[in-house]
């Protein structure tokens, strides 16, 4: 196997080869690079190859004609074939989190519907879990099935709190809603992901559909928890739902003052808020684009679609971020 060098934009190196994805051989080599779904559908880990060739290891979903034209590739994708030179940032904020497999324990489950729940773990003590709000987790249940969640709670507090919708004929929805009990013994892995803030001084407009709410619930929370942070921009939250009973989180911020949307996607009587896309809803409100960054976590079609069209209106590309809901059975 030939080690090849793969060099950044920012100089800094790292060796790969041709049968590892970029995206793994640079988080082995302690860089880390935008990602979400590492499974070529979300499109977060898109760079430019500057100069060098690569193969494709899976499918490269969310690339469209336009960015092959203009030599972009997804990391998660794609191993180099020839020594390389991309353009892609190495995030110095999660350096020094690591990604561990732990025991954990159910600790308690709300049941908000027949199709939702919410769920506490406890870690052990010497776990020493750092993480990111924002970021996900990997739960390792029963016959070793494999989910990502992103985690609702922030990284002060002494349990992950998780929100988990159920899926038909899901083989982990089984387990959550028909067999999970209190005390039941887990593995997680985590974290994983780069869905953090970046920068709390800009206006921020967060987008959420579903269970999409979940890291940014931590994230918001970590800031009005955050003795040092003082708001100086403006906080918009747009969540959406199809029906009103989805709506499970009540925000109640002891300093934060968020402008908070719910918004449900389909017309229902007596309904008092927004109703529609949460994308064109946050549009609709004229945010200051030169001023703005905008979180998106949800469902994949969301994300895209919002991307698309803050980008028209003027927003910079690298101030959307996103965590996309790759659904798994």
């Amino acid at each position: 196997m030939n080690d090849l060098k793969i060099n950044t934009s920012e100089a800094k190196q790292f060796v790969g080869n041709a049968t590892e994805t970029i995206l793994n051989s640079a988080l082995k080599s302690g860089l880390v690079f935008e990602y979400s779904c590492k499974t070529g559908q979300c499109g977060v880990c898109k760079t430019k190859v500057i100069s060098g060739t690569v193969v494709e290891l899976q499918t490269q979903l969310a690339l469209t004609e336009h960015d092959r034209a203009e030599n972009k590739i997804l990391t998660c994708c794609c191993a180099p074939s020839s020594d390389l030179l991309i353009d892609a940032e190495d995030l110095a904020s999660l350096h020094g989190i690591y990604i561990k497999t732990l025991p954990c324990r159910i600790k308690h489950i709300t049941r908000f519907s027949d199709e939702l729940i919410g769920l506490a773990l406890r870690l052990p003590q010497t776990a020493h879990f750092k993480f990111l709000e924002g970021q996900y987790i990997d739960i390792i249940g029963p016959n070793s099935i494999r989910r990502s969640y992103s985690v609702a709670s922030t990284a002060e507090q002494n349990e992950i709190v998780l929100f988990i919708k159920c899926f038909e004929n899901g083989q982990m929805s089984n387990y959550w809603f028909n067999q999970a009990k209190e005390n039941d013994l887990l593995r997680m892995e985590g974290p994983k992901g780069t869905f953090f803030l970046r920068d709390s001084t800009q206006d921020l407009v967060f987008l959420a559909t579903g269970t999409g709410i979940a890291p940014i619930i931590s994230i918001l929370s970590g800031l009005d928890n955050d003795p040092d942070f003082v708001q100086s921009g403006a906080i918009s939250l747009y969540w959406g739902n199809r029906f009103p009973e989805e709506f499970f989180w009540t925000h109640s911020f002891k300093k934060l003052q968020v402008n908070v949307n719910y918004v449900l996607s389909r017309k229902a009587d007596n309904w008092p808020h927004h109703t529609g896309y949460v994308q064109d809803v946050a549009l609709a409100s004229d945010h200051n684009m030169a001023k703005s960054a905008v979180y998106a976590c949800g469902s994949n079609i969301m994300i895209q679609s919002a991307k698309e069209r803050f980008l028209a209106s003027g927003l910079a590309e690298n101030k959307f971020y996103s965590d996309a809901f790759v659904q798994s059975y």
